[in-house]
């Protein structure tokens, strides 16, 4: 069951990191303070900030999910769906689970995308 949540988080993850890439000037994302952050058109440039080349390194790697929020997402993201792999059971049956797990991500995704991440006052 764990891993039914798991892949709930990693669709809403998704669905973050694509509302603010293509609908930024809609998402709910565009009041909350830290743009610098979570802006991706002002964010972007946090992944090369420490100029040297280890700093590049460490921060393009293995700390990039630190350095703005979608990358943060992405991270959030993949650590969901792996610790789905390694906390699963069978529910029903592999493949019935497998329609399952699909569905609960691309739902929550598309949710979340086209419906709670969006200011639809703006449309």
């Amino acid at each position: 069951m764990i891993s039914f949540i798991l892949m709930f988080i990693a669709g809403v993850a998704n669905a973050c990191m694509d509302v603010i890439k293509y609908h930024w000037d809609k998402c709910i994302f565009t009041t909350w303070s830290n743009q610098n952050w979570i802006n991706p058109a002002l964010s972007w440039p946090n992944k090369w900030k420490p100029k040297t080349k280890l700093g590049d390194l460490i921060m393009s790697t293995i700390l990039v999910w630190v350095t703005d929020f979608w990358h943060f997402c992405k991270a959030l993201m993949l650590t969901a769906i792996m610790a789905s792999i390694i906390f699963y059971t069978p529910l029903i049956n592999w493949w019935i689970d497998f329609i399952l797990l699909y569905s609960i991500f691309t739902i929550t995704f598309e949710l979340f995308f086209s419906k709670i991440l969006i200011r639809h006052k703006d449309i």
